[in-house]
């Protein structure tokens, strides 16, 4: 009998936790000038984060036998969600709890696809800003602000399904595991390498 993979892997995890950590870094770096070279660093790693999570969706079924959901799957997961919170008959039922949990994991899964579209533009906005024309900051300081919003949103999202639940939905994301597959493992490590290795370099050009 075939083992069955998580669709969580720790790639996945390793890279969430990156594009965690880049957000926070770009985002509070922003407007400092003797961190500019920096505020760019954590730019580029996440366009590449977003890079490798895009290549791991189509590759990691093929050669890992992980099945990582993809803004399809996520954004039927969040429409089912909303329209079932709205389908009651009666308005007042639309506030009760089930509804309200509903519409919770619907707007948790919407903020996962929307940072994913968000965080492309957010980028190419900043290396237009950088290298094309400046007039373009306001423009990438907006985009940046509603990345903003959408992590808080996709926070608080997680804290009120985790009160549902009663427990914290977040720790399967978080968790680290040995049980995946070695060629998920060796994929992890290479991430790590990579932008390790780029952050190094581009911090001394």
């Amino acid at each position: 009998m075939s083992k069955t993979w998580s669709h969580i892997d720790i790639l996945i995890r390793i890279l969430h936790i990156i594009i965690m950590l880049g957000f926070i870094g770009a985002y509070f770096t922003g407007d400092k000038e003797d961190l500019h070279q920096v505020h760019m660093m954590f730019g580029y790693i996440l366009l590449i984060s977003i890079t490798v999570r895009v290549i791991w969706h189509f590759l990691s079924p093929r050669i890992s036998g992980t099945t990582p959901f993809g803004i399809k799957k996520r954004s039927n997961i969040a429409i089912n969600a909303i329209k079932k919170s709205l389908s009651h008959a009666n308005f007042k039922s639309i506030f009760s709890k089930n509804s309200i949990h509903s519409i919770s994991i619907g707007l948790f899964q919407a903020s996962i696809v929307l940072i994913f579209l968000v965080i492309p533009i957010v980028v190419g906005l900043g290396y237009a800003t950088e290298h094309v024309n400046f007039s373009l900051k306001d423009l990438h300081e907006f985009f940046a602000n509603l990345f903003l919003a959408l992590v808080l949103l996709h926070v608080s999202t997680l804290i009120l399904n985790s009160i549902f639940a009663k427990r914290f939905q977040g720790w399967s994301m978080l968790k680290m595991t040995l049980s995946d597959a070695k060629i998920t493992k060796f994929a992890a490590l290479c991430l790590l390498i990579l932008i390790g290795t780029f952050s190094f370099f581009y911090l001394r050009m």
